[in-house]
């Protein structure tokens, strides 16, 4: 690549709105080289470091340690499976369908590695706030309370999944309003 390709690349990536890629501190020196784990919090190899491949190599291997256990190559792609399910059925608000198949990764994943516990959370955090937005319009509905306490009943059986033995908080938050709202 050439200096300006380099710097174009860099500014792309700095200004993109994609989740799905990491953000790398633009630094003016270049080359400079990082080391972006799937937790998201890319590491920069020093300049002395980044043109000595042992060094680098030395690097990769202290942080393997840090990541855990990887996917079973076997399991890659029924992760990568269960992982789009859930993407969809959230965009669908199936929120229970989306849950269902985020805790399906537990056959394959029984014991999740940091990257993917940050995934699942990120999800579970975006399901939690889609849900508790639904809540509050019930919760400011103008239909009967029969009509709306039947309406928050579903939504809770629809989300009382437990995912890595946790379930999302505003389950509890649905188990009080029916409470607060019982005949």
């Amino acid at each position: 690549m050439t200096c300006r390709e380099h710097c174009d690349a860099s500014v792309d990536l700095e200004s993109t709105r994609d989740e799905a890629l990491v953000p790398v501190p633009f630094i003016k020196l270049c080359p400079n080289s990082w080391l972006v784990p799937p937790t998201g919090s890319p590491i920069r190899i020093t300049e002395e470091d980044q043109f000595s491949p042992a060094k680098i190599r030395k690097q990769v291997e202290a942080l393997r340690k840090t990541l855990g256990a990887s996917v079973s190559s076997a399991h890659v792609d029924q992760v990568k499976n269960a992982l789009g399910q859930a993407e969809a059925a959230s965009e669908d608000d199936a929120w229970g369908k989306s849950l269902q198949a985020l805790a399906g990764l537990a056959k394959f994943v029984p014991k999740p590695h940091p990257a993917l516990q940050a995934l699942v959370g990120k999800r579970l955090a975006q399901i939690d706030e889609a849900v508790a937005w639904a809540l509050e319009e019930f919760d400011e509905g103008e239909e009967a309370l029969d009509v709306r306490r039947k309406g928050v009943q579903a939504l809770l059986k629809r989300v009382d999944v437990a995912v890595y033995s946790k379930r999302l908080p505003v389950v509890e938050t649905l188990n009080a309003w029916l409470k607060k709202h019982a005949p």
